[in-house]
C-alpha cells in the first residue's frame, strides 16, 4: 500500500462511514455553519415542541399506570387499545420532534 492510501486508511474510524467534506476556510480558519437558531419562529416551534411532547409523555405516563392497573385486576381486554394508542402517542412524539428540524434543514 503506497504511503497515501495508508494516510488516508488510518484517518477512518469506520470504512463504511460516507466520505466527509472539509468545512469552507476562510483567512482565519473553518467559516461557521449554517445558524439555524436565528430563524424566524424558531423559538416559537422550539417551545411548541417541548409542550406537546410534555403533554404525550403525561398521557403516556396515564396509560401505563391504567394498563398495569387493568392487567392487576385481572381485566386484560383493555391491553390491545391502550397499547395501541401508547404507540400512537410515541409516534406522534417522534413527528413532533424531527418534521420541523427536516423542515428547515430542506430550506
Amino acid at each position: 500500500m503506497n504511503k497515501a492510501k495508508e494516510a488516508e486508511y488510518r484517518r477512518k474510524a469506520n470504512p463504511d462511514d460516507p466520505p466527509v467534506s472539509r468545512p469552507k476556510q476562510g483567512r482565519k480558519g473553518a467559516l461557521p455553519g449554517p445558524n439555524y437558531s436565528g430563524l424566524q419562529g424558531r423559538t416559537a416551534i422550539v417551545q411548541g415542541q417541548v409542550s406537546i411532547v410534555a403533554i404525550i409523555l403525561i398521557v403516556q405516563l396515564f396509560l401505563v399506570t391504567d394498563a398495569l392497573y387493568e392487567l392487576l385486576s385481572g381485566r386484560s381486554n383493555t391491553l390491545v387499545w391502550l397499547s395501541v394508542v401508547s404507540f400512537i402517542g410515541f409516534a406522534l412524539a417522534l413527528l413532533v420532534t424531527f418534521w420541523p428540524s427536516r423542515r428547515i434543514e430542506e430550506s
